[in-house]
């Protein structure tokens, strides 16, 4: 075949204009299914804010003798513990928050409002679809806040 020849060769056309279309779409779906996985991600967040919010309200007011000698209304110890473990039963099924998560209360004073922040690492499928999850990794928080009245009256020991 000459040089001629090859200018008025049409094979492979439809292959570069195949190669042309299916990229742009298949990035589409991509970020698409990841926006969605990200979406999903943060509703099992703000649940599992709600679920240590919950075990919050109940554990911090809660005997002292059943947490090791904590005081009422302190977030540490094994209160603190078992308000992780509430939200890490949450999260625990859930395959892009594979590494650590933080919780972090605040109004644990007996009065007033009871606030739950969690916040984890989400592990994103495709990092190079930097558009929607920003890399591998995109930390995610959640709150939920809870009526928090705490106990009146004291626990004999």
């Amino acid at each position: 075949m000459n040089h001629r020849n090859l200018k008025r060769d049409k094979r492979g056309a439809i292959y570069v204009e195949h190669l042309i279309a299916y990229l742009p779409v298949m990035f589409f779906f991509l970020a698409t299914w990841q926006l969605i996985e990200l979406c999903a991600a943060h509703l099992i967040l703000k649940r599992a804010a709600s679920a240590a919010a919950r075990a919050a309200v109940v554990v911090l007011p809660d005997d002292p003798a059943f947490y090791g000698g904590v005081p009422e209304n302190e977030y540490s110890g094994q209160r603190a513990r078992d308000v992780r473990l509430a939200a890490s039963l949450i999260l625990a099924n859930n395959p892009h928050f594979a590494s650590g998560f933080g919780v972090k209360i605040t109004g644990n004073s007996g009065k007033g409002p009871l606030t739950a922040e969690v916040s984890a690492n989400f592990h994103c499928f495709a990092g190079w679809v930097s558009l929607v999850c920003g890399g591998a990794t995109r930390r995610l928080t959640a709150k939920s806040i809870n009526a928090y009245h705490g106990a009146d009256y004291k626990f004999d020991l």
